[in-house]
């Protein structure tokens, strides 16, 4: 089944001595998380696929974005992270399509219904807000549903600590925030404040017009204790950003803009009983997006001399759960979820010909219910084995019913060497966009998925391990084909589509020098059978087939920290229209090498200052066929406690 090639992989692995990324192997093994089994559950416990980026490693990204740490992760790939501040982010894990994973915050499910694959808008989130990051590879849709096909990463934010963070450099940046935290009559109240700016780069590639951003964040949070048993969280989070960016690549346009917000409210009730936990969860989360360009530099003769586009997006669903221990040392979940989500859609252009509006899309009628029940059944034996099982049937709306299951084993070989076997059922349903649009295609069936694993973990003093392959197949995936005719193009089903590849990842922490290497590999084809005849072609559109990363990190001392990361993301395969032959042509993005150096001081208990330099070899990082990579740029940034 698994047919990869590890040549490159061996001499991967005779070439370097240590590594690693998104967390150290030490914490996969000890660390506690939550998005495997939702509830707390040690990463020495479980199966899966997961990884954690920790508080330490967030703070140490200060003057990134959300995009741009994910983007170090072994079998992550974001597309438009290292691109103008603005752009449009697309989120691969494993080479799977970008709406085949689930973003969560705190648990709660965080996607845009009016979003082309109805995922998160990455440019809404602080990355100096979240506490840390869990990432859970594989088919997830028993737990999680049906937006969860390659995997979930839920970002945590921070409950608890006073901070302040004020950071400035190139490229005209500046940002401030502050969270605090304080309890009043045992009540848990937090509030953080965020501002960004930046005047950016051009987002067109080899231009020099400026496409700068703005962005403003607020966070509001309240947690009481109801008595020994018992609590109830409540959060209310805004998020804003506009920004300009350019409409086509190679090609500066000046006056198109993107207006973005997002309001979510989130509230938990969770109380122990003798046997176990119960969650309750209610969420609601609006987002509006706005686009508009009335750009001088638009030809007169052009199809639009002025245009405008108008996205709303409500999503918000109801969750109940219980987790409770059974005889024999076994436990289990079980729970319901219903979620409802619709989109409302407008778009008009203005040209030599007058005004043309394009076929809306109206919320009572683009709208979606879904209907999830849901159980898991585990059986550990403490440092010996485990298994988990279990099932998920969904009643859609527009689907009907849908069963997804998943089988977890485990093994400890020798003492912290684990041997672990993972195989998934999913299931994923066409976007609102994918369907209602005007390129939208109301026949489309819903794509059926099948993921099987197999990985190690070990760890050796100070040297830790851990290897995957994978390999998901994917009944009648969904893709945008090109027409000749009007709108010319549409969403349609290909009859199968396979990615397979390898990840490996390595780290050394001794004596304050630590040292991560990551690796992935991947290999997708997609076929289509038009006219009776099969056709195959690549399925990892600007998704690099090799990519390396390493970081060495040392402590000279309590107060002085440094680091230099060094990632190598492939050659990737793009497609781009043709205005001259009015044709979609095929090119391929040249690879490139991503440097950083970092350095930390803390000149007192409370108080560091901490200095990025990003991009130092200065190369150009083509994400998107014609659009910019970020230069070269330093970021300074004090980071307070109190």
């Amino acid at each position: 089944m698994f047919n990869i090639r590890f040549t490159l992989l061996t001499a991967c692995l005779l070439a370097c001595v240590v590594s690693l990324h998104a967390s150290h192997v030490d914490s996969l093994l000890t660390e506690v998380q939550v998005v495997a089994s939702k509830y707390p559950t040690k990463l020495s416990q479980t199966g899966k696929v997961v990884s954690i980026i920790s508080s330490e490693q967030i703070q140490r990204s200060v003057g990134k974005n959300l995009g741009e740490l994910l983007q170090e992760s072994v079998g992550i790939t974001i597309v438009g992270a290292r691109s103008a501040p603005g752009s449009n982010q697309e989120v691969y894990v494993r080479g799977a399509n970008t709406g085949n994973v689930l973003i969560l915050i705190d648990g709660f499910p965080a996607n845009d219904p009016s979003h082309i694959s109805s995922v998160m808008d990455w440019n809404l989130m602080d990355l100096g807000s979240l506490e840390r990051i869990e990432i859970l590879k594989g088919g997830q849709s028993t737990l999680y549903g049906s937006d969860a096909m390659a995997g979930v990463i839920n970002l945590v934010t921070r409950k608890s600590g006073s901070s302040v963070q004020l950071q400035g450099g190139g490229l005209g940046t500046h940002s401030e925030s502050i969270q605090v935290t304080r309890m009043w009559k045992g009540v848990k109240f937090g509030l953080a404040l965020k501002n960004f700016q930046t005047q950016g780069f051009s987002a067109a590639d080899k231009q020099d017009e400026k496409d700068g951003m703005g962005q403003q964040n607020i966070r509001f949070h309240v947690g009481k204790s109801l008595g020994a048993h018992a609590d109830v969280d409540f959060s209310y989070q805004s998020e804003f950003y506009q920004a300009h960016l350019d409409a086509g690549p190679f090609a500066d346009d000046r006056d198109f803009r993107v207006k973005s917000s997002n309001h979510a409210f989130r509230a938990q009730y969770h109380r122990q009983f003798f046997q176990g936990d119960l969650f309750v969860r209610l969420f609601q989360d609006i987002t509006h997006r706005f686009f508009r360009n009335d750009s001088t530099d638009i030809p007169v003769n052009a199809w639009s001399s002025y245009s405008e586009s108008a996205y709303v997006g409500l999503n918000q669903g109801a969750e109940a759960y219980v987790k409770w221990k059974l005889p024999a040392g076994m436990q289990g979940v079980l729970g319901a979820e219903l979620r409802r989500m619709s989109t409302d859609q407008s778009d008009f252009s203005v040209s030599s010909y007058g005004r043309y509006d394009s076929p809306a899309i109206a919320a009572d009628m683009a709208k979606v219910q879904i209907l999830g029940n849901y159980f898991t059944l585990e059986k550990h034996k403490t440092d010996r084995w485990g298994i988990e099982l279990g099932g998920r049937w969904n009643v859609h709306s527009l689907y009907g019913n849908n069963f997804t299951y998943h089988l977890n084993p485990y093994i400890y070989l020798i003492p912290k060497g684990k041997l672990f076997a993972n195989y998934y059922s999913s299931f994923k349903a066409p976007s609102l966009y994918q369907l209602y649009s005007p390129y939208g295609n109301q026949d489309l069936r819903a794509e059926q998925g099948k993921t099987a694993e197999l990985g190690y973990e070990q760890k050796w003093g100070a040297l830790n391990t851990r290897w995957v392959v994978f390999q998901q197949d994917i009944q009648d995936g969904i893709v945008f084909q090109s027409m000749d005719v009007e709108p010319y193009g549409r969403y349609a089903n290909v009859s199968k589509q396979k990615t397979k590849g390898v990840e490996w990842e390595l780290s050394f922490n001794k004596k304050g020098f630590t040292a991560d290497f990551g690796y992935t590999y991947l290999d997708g084809t997609m076929m289509n059978r038009v006219n009776g005849k099969d056709s195959t072609y690549s399925s990892l559109i600007r998704r690099p087939k090799h990519q390396v990363s390493l970081r060495i990190s040392q402590n000279i001392s309590p107060k002085l920290s440094v680091s230099a990361y060094a990632q190598y993301v492939g050659d990737r395969l793009d497609y781009y229209y043709d205005d001259a032959t009015y044709q979609t042509k095929e090119v391929v993005l040249d690879g490139y090498v991503w440097t950083e150096l970092q350095s930390s001081y803390a000149f007192s208990a409370k108080w560091r200052v901490q200095v990025l330099l990003k991009n130092v070899l200065n190369q150009a990082p083509v994400e998107l066929y014609g659009y910019s990579g970020q230069p070269r740029n330093m970021q300074i940034s004090l980071l307070g406690k109190f």
